[in-house]
């Protein structure tokens, strides 16, 4: 995927911000802070992981999901027609979406954007 900067900061296709991601997990019925990107990764309850460790995501009709290295069988999985949220830190706002995406594609579009800065590393 190419990425094209598009000034104040923004790029198509569009990137999920630094900041505190919420959604709701399958196994749970109710909404939780379910990560924070960081410039580094990805930060999660009991999980971190550095953009290396990050070997993929999954997108369907009923969850998404970030596939970790270091945590196979415990991915992040989270259901899908209920909206994920965010707030960008150092902002207030709470997002439902960047550029008119869902925080979702844009959180699989950030993996795949720090994934184009080491070439080294590919989502699956």
């Amino acid at each position: 995927m190419e990425f094209r900067h598009l000034g104040n900061g923004q790029t198509f296709p569009p990137v999920a911000p630094n900041g505190r991601g919420y959604a709701i997990p399958v196994t749970q019925e109710n909404y939780v802070e379910i990560f924070c990107l960081t410039p580094e990764g990805i930060v999660g309850s009991s999980v971190a992981a550095n953009w290396a460790e990050i070997t993929g995501f999954y997108y369907d009709d009923k969850s998404w999901e970030i596939i970790l290295r270091n945590y196979t069988g415990r991915g992040m999985r989270f259901r899908r027609g209920h909206p994920c949220f965010m707030v960008a830190e150092g902002g207030e706002s709470i997002l439902t979406s960047t550029q008119g995406y869902s925080i979702p594609l844009c959180t699989m579009n950030r993996i795949s954007f720090e994934k184009t800065k080491n070439p080294c590393q590919k989502p699956a």
